[in-house]
């Protein structure tokens, strides 16, 4: 089964179980909830979210604060799993599988050391949550930029060493990170064979077209730019028979705020 839907509440929500409505109203089947600048939802309110996530059939995962940096060389590693855990417990409240982290940047640091200290932030994260019985599993994001954590081998090491990890493909990040190299079938076939051979569940993803640079990812661009170009990887996808989620970071026409693209642009792929 292949669930589809934004990154964000669509424009005009109310709250976030308005949100879970207007998603499902646009004909779409998943939500991911943005705790990018803060984690700013109540276990009261975010229960009821999940609630009517539940009754309408929309999954429902989230993506932790953009700060976190478990290689940071000061406090932040402290503040970074403070902020994961709240993320998790808000994701245990609403019902969400998944939390999605940006877990590192290199700063300096090789990219061994930098696994190394991401392995052993994953470890001190589950050892916690097993404590609390926080339900969610943590999803490590792709990263698009050449200075961040984030390729598929660093994470594959990661979840080699801790259970209850998964990998999170971002097509649009690893298709500016590696200087467009999404271009082919066999491109897309390649990640998600990689995905698939690390992780036998359901697969969480990213997807946006975007503008890159030798140093990777610049910006997000609608879907009709083609950098990388949906309709390749909709056709594997729907040929796959596997559980997959697509969370759209496509920026909504004219600008402003991510990922309201999605009814516009992926949902005519007839993915579901």
């Amino acid at each position: 089964m292949l669930w589809v839907g934004p990154a964000g509440y669509p424009p005009g929500s109310k709250g976030g179980v308005n949100a879970v409505e207007r998603t499902k109203a646009l004909g779409l089947t998943a939500l991911e909830v943005q705790f990018g600048r803060g984690v700013n939802l109540t276990d009261d309110k975010a229960a009821e979210m999940g609630a009517r996530a539940r009754e309408l059939g929309v999954a429902l995962s989230v993506h932790a604060p953009y700060y976190i940096n478990f290689n940071s060389k000061d406090e932040t590693v402290e503040k970074s799993h403070d902020w994961l855990m709240r993320s998790l417990r808000a994701a245990d409240a609403m019902g969400a599988r998944i939390v999605v982290v940006h877990a590192a940047s290199y700063m300096g640091s090789t990219p061994e050391r930098t696994t190394e200290r991401v392995i052993e932030a994953m470890r001190r994260a589950r050892r916690q949550m097993e404590s609390e019985g926080l339900r969610p599993v943590i999803g490590l994001e792709a990263m698009g930029k050449t200075a961040s954590w984030g390729t598929l081998p660093e994470i594959e090491a990661v979840l080699a060493e801790v259970e209850g990890v998964e990998p999170v493909p971002d097509f649009g990040h690893i298709h500016a990170r590696f200087g467009g190299s999404l271009r082919t079938r066999d491109d897309f076939r390649e990640v998600l064979d990689s995905c698939f051979n690390m992780h036998e569940g359901r697969l969480h993803c990213h997807f946006s077209c975007i503008e890159y640079t030798a140093k990777g990812e610049k910006r997000h661009l609608l879907l009709e730019a083609k950098e990388p170009d949906f309709a390749i990887l909709a056709s594997l996808l729907k040929d796959e028979g596997r559980d997959v989620t697509i969370i759209s970071e496509t920026p909504r026409p004219g600008g402003g705020r991510r990922a309201h693209g999605v009814h516009a642009g992926m949902s005519n792929y007839h993915l579901r």
